[in-house]
């Protein structure tokens, strides 16, 4: 392949040059025994450099995490239509065996990896940096989505609470560890509160329509298409979300030690990635169609969550320092034991490939 030639083509003009320049030598100092030596070190270099490229992208499996969320229907669109299979066995890797695993959150995803069980994933902002800054060994190599209206916080249909400076002292559920609580916080300190001026408790996305039901809790916060379902279930009504205040940014990642052994398989994801971005997004109303039912919403609610969320797939300069204040957030919190900084985590290589580039019209 083009990719796999052009760093082979690489090593061998570094070998030429130095064969050139150890060839000068000989001709006035170099001994007959010192330029044998001299090739010796060559050919092995070369031998060396050709056992290394022939060891890349030679995985068994392509395991991919992902989660319930329109935010990542991309995935689903690739898992559903055989795409990333044939794209891979067209470029010779036919024989790696691609998994999804679809998890409820961030958190158990983030275990997941930990325990090398997953290869490339999407996820919310805080689970992705909180994976760095426990340790994991991952690489930001896209953003699967931003939206203001994808994410709220909600409070029962006959709460008294109308405005987030009331929520001081409330007790708020939320998945801690997800982009909720990133979220929580900003919307808080819009209204001069923050996450300290409430009670947070943990609380799955299953959990949290019978926790405001039964009063357990003032108000919940969570994202699609979870805060769709709370409304027509008349469970909750929405207090605030993210418009003109959070984008959230929703992360591509895999894990390093994969994607620098197997760079090309990688490529191909990114590319089929893009690839079902764009179909998506130029047929949302036939996607709605199709997932309405998965995700338990009416085509309608479907396609205005459709309509609500941006799949830019491209790594941009302020994705970035949005992920950084998330980071800088968790850590001055103690939510992270680590600071981290972003951009030292992050390659644009992947989402600024050509082939991804043509994909998104780009």
């Amino acid at each position: 392949m083009k990719k796999k030639n052009f760093v082979t083509a690489i090593g061998l003009s570094m070998v030429l040059g130095l064969g050139l320049l150890a060839g000068c030598g000989s001709a006035s100092t170099t001994s007959t025994d010192d330029t044998e030596s001299v090739d010796t070190e060559i050919s092995e270099q070369a031998e060396t450099e050709t056992a290394s490229e022939e060891e890349l992208n030679t995985a068994a499996h392509l395991n991919v995490a992902i989660q319930p969320s329109f935010s990542y229907l991309p995935l689903y669109i690739l898992r559903d239509t055989g795409w990333l299979e044939d794209a891979l066995e067209e470029s010779g890797y036919g024989d790696i065996e691609i998994t999804f695993t679809e998890f409820e959150s961030g958190p158990p995803e983030n275990e997941s990896f930990a325990a090398g069980q997953q290869d490339v994933g999407v996820m919310g902002n805080v689970p992705t940096i909180s994976g760095i800054a426990s340790g994991q060994e991952r690489t930001i190599i896209g953003i699967s989505s931003v939206g203001e209206k994808v994410r709220a916080i909600m409070v029962p249909t006959d709460s008294d609470i109308t405005s987030v400076d009331q929520l001081e002292g409330k007790t708020i559920g939320l998945v801690v560890g997800s982009i909720s609580q990133d979220f929580l916080n900003t919307a808080l300190e819009e209204y001069g509160l923050s996450i300290s001026d409430v009670e947070v408790i943990n609380l799955n996305n299953s959990e949290q329509e019978s926790a405001l039901v039964t009063n357990q809790v003032d108000a919940v916060v969570t994202w699609e298409p979870l805060v769709t379902q709370l409304e027509d279930s008349g469970a909750a009504t929405v207090l605030i979300d993210g418009t003109g205040i959070y984008p959230g940014e929703n992360s591509i990642f895999g894990r390093t030690e994969y994607l620098q052994e197997n760079p090309e398989i990688v490529l191909i994801f990114m590319q089929q990635y893009a690839r079902a971005a764009k179909e998506l997004i130029n047929n949302k109303e036939s996607y709605a169609e199709e997932y309405a039912d998965y995700f338990g919403l009416s085509v309608d609610s479907a396609l205005v969550i459709l309509e609500n969320t941006e799949i830019p797939v491209v790594i941009t300069e302020e994705s970035v320092a949005n992920l950084q204040n998330t980071a800088d957030f968790l850590y001055s919190a103690e939510l992270t034991t680590a600071e981290v900084d972003v951009a030292s985590y992050v390659d644009y290589s992947y989402s600024e490939d050509e082939t991804v580039l043509s994909y998104l019209g780009e």
